[in-house]
């Protein structure tokens, strides 16, 4: 009896204390993967918004060739447009035109004379003049490589607000030379003006349009078109995709990782 009274509670040993589990540490990895997630959002973000002032439009018919093919892509900028400069080539609404109808759609010219502008047809080397400047116009369809093969002569004073427009293929071309002698004298006014063209292509893929100075070579002001905006606005876009991706398989990655080494770590049994 006494020995059994002698055994008691303090005789066992204490049961082993919780072990603590490894601590979670910050990753400095983790946080430029985070960082680099959130610089794409906001870069590829701001890409994308800029990107959508440009629009794309097929081009059908061949009034523009030889500098735009019959069926190309070509890239334009959407916004108003308080001035054009001559020379500049435009998508417009056909139903600018008297004989025509918004059913009719859109069309691509070129244009060769502004608000205020008398544009004649034409000097005795078959050139347009414009404020009495003769224009020699390279990216005409011709047979000497200035000069056109004019099937009607003109005469008319652009009024303020719009702006007269013909087809590069000067003898295959529905334009503002057709209308001359209408209500208009053939002026497309700025409002029936969607956009200038600023490239060629798809926006992912447009090249800068190329854009003539025979305007300003022949005494006229006014400097060309120069809007390469597209091109950043795509870096950006696509650079902050590209980010984003990144920044996100690479914290998914981290942190996987992260607790798997933790799970490791804790099925490891205490030592004694």
């Amino acid at each position: 009896m006494a020995l059994l009274c002698a055994v008691t509670e303090t005789d066992f040993p204490a049961p082993p204390a919780d072990r603590p589990g490894p601590k979670r540490r910050f990753s400095p990895l983790l946080f430029v993967m985070i960082l680099l997630a959130v610089v794409g959002v906001g870069a590829g973000g701001y890409g994308f918004w800029t990107l959508m002032s440009y629009r794309m439009v097929s081009v059908p018919g061949g009034g523009m060739a030889p500098t735009i093919q019959p069926g190309a892509v070509v890239l334009y900028r959407w916004t108003s447009l308080p001035e054009i400069p001559r020379g500049a080539v435009v998508l417009m609404e056909v139903s600018a035109f008297p004989d025509s109808s918004p059913a009719d759609g859109r069309i691509v010219k070129r244009v060769i004379g502004v608000g205020g502008d008398q544009v004649v047809c034409c000097t005795n080397d078959n050139l347009i003049a414009v404020n009495g400047k003769p224009v020699k116009e390279p990216y005409t369809e011709d047979d000497n490589g200035y000069g056109r093969k004019e099937y009607r002569p003109f005469s008319v004073q652009v009024p303020p607000g719009a702006v007269f427009v013909v087809g590069d293929q000067r003898n295959n071309s529905r334009d503002s030379r057709i209308y001359v002698g209408m209500p208009g004298d053939g002026a497309v006014p700025l409002s029936k003006v969607v956009g200038v063209v600023v490239g060629l292509g798809s926006v992912l893929a447009a090249d800068p349009f190329p854009q003539t100075t025979a305007f300003v070579e022949a005494g006229l002001p006014g400097d060309p078109v120069s809007d390469t905006g597209f091109r950043t606005s795509r870096n950006l876009a696509l650079g902050g995709a590209g980010l984003v991706a990144v920044g996100v398989i690479g914290a998914i990655v981290i942190v996987v990782r992260s607790a798997g080494k933790r799970r490791r770590a804790a099925a490891i049994p205490p030592t004694r």
